[in-house]
């Protein structure tokens, strides 16, 4: 067992193929370069325990952490309890907010992610909500009444609202093997159709042949799988495979190139040029989707590629610190790009309140993480499902007390930014 965080474990017998420990390894055979699959420590923290040590280990982790798949339809809260309880034991163990208090102390009181802040001091992690939390909306009430209509097209696609599952990984969230990555998966891809929206589904070092595309082949190809930035021969394979599963789009997570998880397992990734991007884009007739776009450089080359949409995003702050937040840069690739491409943006979405700030600031759809993370790993498909529901709720009402009837009434004119706060 991992003596450092207490929950990886494994019987030398069985192995572990998620973790790259195959049956019968002895403790001195594993290689000095595996880190454990929980907390990313190293083989030294490795300790032999007996069998009845395990047992108790196991029952203790089973009482705190039941499994979720056998628990009935709760509300919302029911399934936000678990996912904390999933995810504070890391927050604990990887003593994350040591030397900056601010950056996640008050995690579970903010249903902000515990246990993962970002890179480094999370500079760059708590730039996106600060970022975001400087536009204020202006609350507007006189004005004869309509229901708003959210329902926009992306990519061709009608979706019931500008609001999709970003891509995350099992390996990230799903703590201690929870959940397998293709559960993990299935919960984002189908919890957002029921939604009626679309999933983009993470690609990680554990699953590199990506269950996503098989899951979203599965669904009438309702979905978008996201590759990381692996070599080119690579992702043109999985291109094909998409091509096969009849996507609606391919997404490459370009600053992806930075994930420690990948690097750790001997797996390299690559940054990509001009020409690779233009290569990927003409392989297949599927719209190409770049995430990781942090500055008007990097969005002028993805537009000349020929790329369908561009995320802003920086990787919910995870691959480089001190680094500018999602609602800084915002602006200005959207005065430069808006009609030349599709722009997703997301960093700190967590409501239908954040929608709406980056649907004003000119943004086409907003994208939501680790939120319908924590619901995937707590209760699968209906908890994405319901989250996402009360974002739409968020939405409506946000619209309401802005005065817009339809997503194409929301602008720059119903945010407002205190002078103090642009600095």
């Amino acid at each position: 067992m991992c003596g450092f965080c207490g929950s990886f474990a494994f019987d030398e017998e069985k192995g572990d193929s998620r973790a790259e420990l195959p049956p019968g390894i002895k403790l001195e055979d594993i290689p000095e370069t595996w880190r454990c699959p929980v907390c990313g420590h190293w083989k030294g923290d490795l300790k032999e325990i007996s069998d009845q040590e395990y047992a108790q280990t196991r029952a203790k982790y089973e009482k705190n952490y039941p499994a979720t798949s056998e628990k009935p339809l709760k509300d919302i809260d029911y399934y936000r309890d678990i996912a904390r309880k999933q995810l504070a034991r890391t927050c604990a163990v990887n003593k994350v907010c040591d030397g900056d208090p601010d950056r996640l102390c008050q995690s579970i009181k903010y249903n902000r992610p515990v246990g993962f802040g970002g890179a480094g001091q999370g500079k760059t992690w708590s730039a996106n909500f600060q970022a975001l939390s400087r536009y204020k909306l202006k609350m507007r009430v006189i004005k004869e009444h309509f229901e708003p209509k959210f329902e926009t097209v992306f990519l061709g696609n009608k979706i019931a609202l500008p609001v999709l599952a970003t891509s995350i990984s099992g390996t990230l969230m799903s703590m201690n093997n929870a959940l397998s990555e293709e559960e993990f998966q299935r919960g984002l891809v189908e919890g957002a159709k029921k939604a009626g929206t679309i999933g983009l589904s993470g690609n990680t070092v554990d699953a590199p042949d990506h269950p996503g595309i098989d899951i979203i082949g599965g669904i009438g190809g309702w979905g978008i799988p996201v590759f990381k930035p692996q070599s080119q021969e690579r992702l043109l394979t999985l291109f094909n495979r998409c091509e096969q599963a009849n996507v609606l789009a391919i997404g490459v997570d370009l600053d992806g190139y930075g994930s420690t998880n990948w690097a750790l397992r001997g797996k390299p990734l690559y940054r990509k040029s001009e020409h690779d991007l233009k290569e990927l884009v003409d392989a297949t007739e599927k719209p190409v989707i770049y995430k990781g776009i942090m500055n008007i450089e990097d969005a002028g080359k993805v537009v000349d590629s020929g790329a369908k949409a561009l995320d802003v995003s920086n990787h919910g702050g995870r691959v480089m610190d001190c680094g500018r937040g999602v609602a800084e840069v915002l602006p200005e690739i959207v005065d430069t790009f808006k009609g030349k491409i599709t722009i997703m943006a997301d960093g700190a979405v967590r409501t239908g309140f954040d929608v709406l700030k980056l649907l004003a600031i000119g943004a086409d759809v907003a994208l939501i993480g680790r939120p319908l993370a924590w619901m995937s790993l707590a209760g699968g498909a209906e908890a994405v499902a319901m989250y996402l529901n009360q974002v739409r709720n968020d939405l409506r009402m946000a619209m309401v007390m802005t005065c817009c009837d339809s997503l194409e009434e929301v602008s720059r004119d119903i945010l407002f930014i205190n002078e103090q706060d642009r600095n």
